[in-house]
């Protein structure tokens, strides 16, 4: 892979001139006609008549911390706590970003509810108190909703991870105003998240502990000795969520490079969300602009790229994949999957006449990966295939099930063969485990920070490797699946 073409997309999209990249921002239009344009000088045609926009119905929710609070009420307390420093709503549609009032009932972890069921106490109008947040388990709300619930706290009691969610969602939500969509992220009721502070009086029925310090060693003791999930009687969360709406104007861009022959009828796609968290929090430097390099600029600048390999092999009059290659550039992934969800009920390409989907998201390993960890059906054809890849170039291989974490989730739900394969935690290609591991926390660590900055200094040597890998990948999916698709063991409607 070219990695001067690498380093040259990613420069520029994760530049402060595009302001985060955030969803329905000036710096987000930019984004998109950028990838139009890509799109049209790699020769990939728009996949409709409308061009290589697909226009989302959004809209942007700002919370309003007058009108918005969260009063704990119980035997011998009464508190009221406020919006930002003791909680935040969690992403949500135009249905469950609300208020909501009952009693309250312990029902342990996500992951727990989902292999526990029977443990569960009566749900029916009741305020779920979840610990820790649903997470890659978010299921675990079906679940919830089916049984009555009528809201969540999720407690988050480690105070930099609390701060990290204020971060990410920021002052306002977005949600897509079609009500066709169904999410593949978004809890089915209204969900808070609870931090530190607040997470103090709401063990308090589940320990007996009446106050103390809300830092991480005396919550860290609290959770140790939390039961088993219970009704909790006397106990009571009223939640007030107050917004002020307006519409905001987004895109997905899509484009496709014909095949050769009669396999050109089905595609592969390659997917890699274009937004990011825009402006926001500052971090301790002043730095407001959450540029986003490794999530995802370097995850699209890998598909302009492998588009412009398949591309120069079209060229050529023998050359090129025989089935289409479809490149997708989503928006609102970091606000839930917004655009992949949109696109999946709104197809620009039929989904039965997809062969798989490979998606590239925040990952830009600092050195050539040698391990990779790969996301998708257990058992299903196309993650046998790139787990047989990286054997067959003499690296590692774990697996992973599908979670909503990412983008190829929705395709997933629809029956659609998908795929998300990062470097993995082994050592890089010629380097130590030490020296990888500290390259990885030194890079990794800026996840959804200011400074998850371009660095004219980072060696994308790395970049490049995963790009190839991704390429060798789609090269055995149009060899493999000739005149078929890779079957999917999750039927249409998926399990949420």
């Amino acid at each position: 892979m070219d990695t001067l073409a690498l380093r040259a997309a990613a420069a520029f999209l994760a530049s402060d001139a595009l302001q985060g990249r955030g969803t329905g921002s000036e710096g987000g239009r930019v984004t998109a006609a950028y990838l139009a344009s890509e799109c049209r000088r790699l020769g990939f045609s728009p996949l409709t008549d409308r061009g290589y926009e697909q226009d989302l119905p959004l809209t942007q929710a700002t919370i309003v911390p007058a009108t918005t609070s969260i009063r704990i009420t119980g035997p011998g307390v009464d508190t009221t706590f406020a919006h930002w420093d003791d909680f935040i709503p969690d992403v949500a549609t135009a249905r469950t970003l609300r208020g909501f009032s009952g009693e309250l009932a312990y029902v342990g972890r996500a992951r727990e509810i989902l292999f526990r069921r029977s443990d569960l106490p009566p749900l029916e109008g009741k305020v779920a108190l979840l610990r820790s947040e649903f997470g890659r388990d978010g299921e675990a709300a079906d679940t919830l909703f089916a049984r009555g619930a009528i809201g969540v706290i999720q407690v988050v009691d480690d105070a930099r991870r609390y701060r990290l969610f204020r971060q990410t969602r920021g002052a306002s939500r977005l949600y897509l105003g079609d009500s066709t969509v169904r999410s593949s992220f978004l809890p089915p009721l209204p969900a808070v998240l609870a931090g530190p502070r607040m997470t103090v009086t709401l063990y308090r029925p589940l320990t007996g502990v009446g106050s103390g310090s809300w830092n991480d060693a005396y919550l860290n003791g609290l959770a140790a000795g939390l039961p088993s999930p219970r009704a909790l009687p006397g106990w009571r969360a009223e939640v007030r969520v107050g917004t002020s709406i307006q519409p905001v104007r987004a895109s997905n861009v899509a484009c496709v490079l014909r095949g050769r022959g009669a396999d050109a009828d089905r595609a592969v796609m390659v997917s890699a969300h274009y937004d990011h968290l825009g402006i926001g929090v500052p971090n301790q430097d002043g730095d407001s602009i959450y540029n986003g390099f490794s999530d995802n600029a370097a995850g699209v600048a890998m598909a302009l790229g492998i588009g412009e390999v398949f591309a120069r092999e079209r060229r050529d009059r023998d050359g090129g994949l025989r089935h289409s290659l479809i490149l997708f550039f989503s928006t609102g992934e970091e606000h839930g999957l917004l655009g992949a969800d949109y696109f999946v009920t709104h197809p620009l390409w039929p989904l039965d006449r997809l062969a798989g989907v490979v998606n590239l998201d925040a990952n830009a390993p600092a050195a050539r990966p040698r391990s990779w960890r790969i996301a998708g059906e257990e058992g299903s054809a196309l993650v046998e295939l790139v787990r047989r890849e990286a054997l067959r170039e003499g690296g590692e291989a774990t697996l992973a099930p599908p979670s909503p974490g990412s983008d190829y989730y929705p395709f997933i739900r629809r029956g659609v063969p998908a795929v998300f394969f990062v470097p993995g935690d082994g050592p890089y290609e010629g380097l130590s485990i030490p020296t990888s591991d500290s390259l990885r926390s030194a890079l990794w660590g800026r996840y959804h920070m200011p400074d998850d900055d371009w660095d004219e200094h980072f060696p994308f040597e790395g970049l490049g490797r995963y790009a190839d890998f991704a390429t060798e990948v789609i090269r055995r999916m149009d060899a493999a699946y000739r005149s078929s698709s890779i079957t999917s063991r999750t039927g249409p409607g998926g399990s949420r």
